[in-house]
This record gives C-alpha cells, structure tokens and sequence, in this order.
C-alpha cells in the first residue's frame, strides 16, 4: 500500500503526526518547501521524520507560496494508492490537482480547519472549483465540514480529532494553586492572575486589542509569547502607556511552553481570524481555560462556556473582562477531559483506519 501525503512545510506537530501514522502504515510525504517564510526559525527546531519523504524547495514566493511541477511529475511516475492533499491553494498544490483530475485520479482533501469569508466573486470561483473536486475529504470538526459544503464539498467527509500533544503531555491530574504559586516563583512571574497569550505577532492575531484590555487591568498580568514584525508596536504601546503589568517573551518551544501554561491561569486568544488555533488544545493540555473569540475554529469546537473557559465576541470588550473574571481553577478537570480526546495518538488512529478504507 502506497500513500502520497503532500503537505506545504515540515511543521513540527505534522511530522509528529506522520511519524505516529509511519508506526503502523507506511507513508511517503512532499513538503512544497523547507520553511514558511512568516515562521520564526525557531519552529523548525530539529525534529527527526521517521518517514520517506521529499522537500522540493523550488519556486518559492511571498510567506508560503510555491510554483512547480515537481510534485505532479512524482506522482506521474508512481503508483499510488491513496494521495492525500494537505491544500488547495499555493500554484504547486493547483497544478498537481489539475493533473489529478485531467487523469481521474482520486485524491482526497485534509484540511486542519476553515473559515467561510465574503470573498469576491472570482476568489470563491477558484476555491469551489478546486475544493469541489476531491473524491473524499478529511476535516477536524462540523464547523470545518459547513466550510467545505459551502464551496462545493459533495462527497463524503471523514472527521478526525486534530491536536499537537501527545498523551504523555497532558498532566494527569490538575496543577493545585500552591504548585501553580511555585512555577510562577521559577519563572519570576506576578503573584496575579497570570493570562498566557502565545501567537505570531501579526495583525489578525488581534494583540494590539488584547494590549488595550490589559491597560485597564493592572491587577491582571499578561504574558505575550510568541515573535513577528508588529514586536515593536507592541514594545512602543507597553512603553506608551507604562504596562507593567504586560511581559513579552520571545518564541519558545512546545515543550518550553508547556512550563508557562502550567504557570498561567488562563490562556487568552483574541484572534480576528484561525482556521483552528493548536494552543487552545495545548492549554487544555495543561488545565488552564480558555478563552478565545468566535473567529477560531478550535474555540467553538473545543471550549464550553462555563465548563473550560467562554468563547467571547471581540465586538463586546464588556463580556471578555467578565470572562477573565470567571475562569478560575476549578476548570482545570474539564479541560484535561477535553484534551485526552484530542492528542496526536489519537488522531493517527482515526486517519490510519481512514487511510487503510480509502486504499483499498
């Protein structure tokens, strides 16, 4: 059995999840490049792949566009069973669909998530023509599936869970408020309700408007982790209005993050716009709530109001305070339940037993 996963760039929690997959059932991937140029270097942290795979590397664009043939003449010259699209939308992933369907090959679309957006009339075009031509799609949630129904999906589509932990990342039991005090000792953080906000520092992420809410909360502290270009913004606003209750730290690695979630309180995500959004599960990961807007899909998917954090409307500043008031530890149970059904295990599973049906 041959499968052909063909996937933008080697992220680390994608090849986390190839490698889980490779335990059991061989695949073969092509990542269209080594990098995505809108990506701190530090995410491509050295990461073994314990699968076949190819990096083409070859007519790359803007943060994570590419333009070759490379991966069409592969397939053109292998005998695969299943091959499986990790994307539509960069020129390479268009010509090798094209192909596809010129020589009625079917060929399935995993999508990590999607957000229906007004586009114009001929961006909706060339979204439905390249959405609707998949023999079979795999989608992390219902509001992902609606996203591919609305341009276009007819065929079947295969849920499975998303994630970036393992299991043996999730804690067993919930961080007490004493060993909670203790981290935040270590890592030379405020005896305050600590609010951990890890994002690429870009304008959809919304931080901006997340810098003035904690303006007018000084008995709160924020910790922005993350890098990008609005950094600088950022440090003038903080100096501009004396925050001191607001730290920056730069990019840091899962593992190094897990030690802040553990410290936090809550974790808070204000983005305008996630196709999903990992941290959500990783915070849940680590028993803190959550609260992040209705633009990401992995808050509506993920969070219950009340149980393990809110969803919150960026249009209503009045109901995000109210909900930094009411997250609190007790929490913590619920979202560790929440986390356990969604770690990379778990998903490797689904998309194993998905694979073997669709190959045969």
């Amino acid at each position: 059995m041959k499968i052909l996963i063909v996937f933008n760039h080697p992220a680390p929690y994608k090849v986390d999840l190839f490698n889980q997959i490779n335990k059991e059932l061989p695949i073969e991937v092509i990542f269209e490049r080594s990098k995505a140029k809108n990506r701190d270097n530090k995410f491509y942290f050295n990461k073994e792949m314990n699968f076949k795979y190819q990096i083409i590397d070859k007519g790359n664009f803007s943060d994570e566009n590419s333009f070759s043939f490379r991966i069409k003449n592969i397939i053109k010259n292998n005998n695969y069973d299943l091959i499986v699209m990790n994307g539509y939308s960069t020129l390479s992933e268009m010509i090798t669909i094209n192909y596809l369907n010129k020589k009625h090959m079917p060929w399935v679309l995993m999508i990590n998530g999607g957000i229906i957006k007004n586009d114009n009339y001929f961006k909706k075009l060339i979204k439905t023509h390249y959405i609707s031509s998949a023999s079979y799609y795999l989608s992390p949630c219902l509001e992902s599936d609606k996203y591919l129904k609305y341009y276009g999906a007819k065929n079947k589509i295969y849920n499975y869970p998303y994630s970036t932990i393992y299991e043996n990342e999730i804690l067993d039991k919930p961080i007490n408020l004493k060993e909670k005090q203790l981290l935040k000792q270590e890592l030379n953080l405020p005896d305050k309700k600590v609010f951990i906000a890890p994002s690429q520092f870009i304008k959809r992420k919304n931080n901006e408007f997340l810098l003035d809410i904690f303006k007018d909360l000084p008995n709160y502290f924020l910790l922005l982790v993350g890098s990008g270009k609005l950094l600088n913004k950022y440090k003038t606003f903080i100096k501009k209005h004396n925050l001191n209750n607001v730290r920056i730290i730069g990019y840091l690695s899962k593992q190094d993050l897990i030690k802040y979630y553990r410290a936090s309180d809550a974790l808070i995500n204000l983005s305008k716009e996630d196709i999903y959004c990992h941290t959500i599960n990783e915070a849940l990961g680590q028993g803190i709530p959550c609260i992040a807007s209705n633009c990401i899909v992995s808050a509506n998917h993920l969070i219950k109001d009340g149980i393990n954090g809110y969803v919150v409307n960026l249009k209503n500043k009045k109901d995000i305070v109210n909900a930094m008031n009411k997250v609190d530890n007790n929490m913590s149970i619920n979202c560790l339940k929440i986390a356990k059904e969604n770690t990379i295990e778990k998903s490797a599973e689904k998309l194993i037993k998905i694979f073997k049906e669709l190959a045969k």
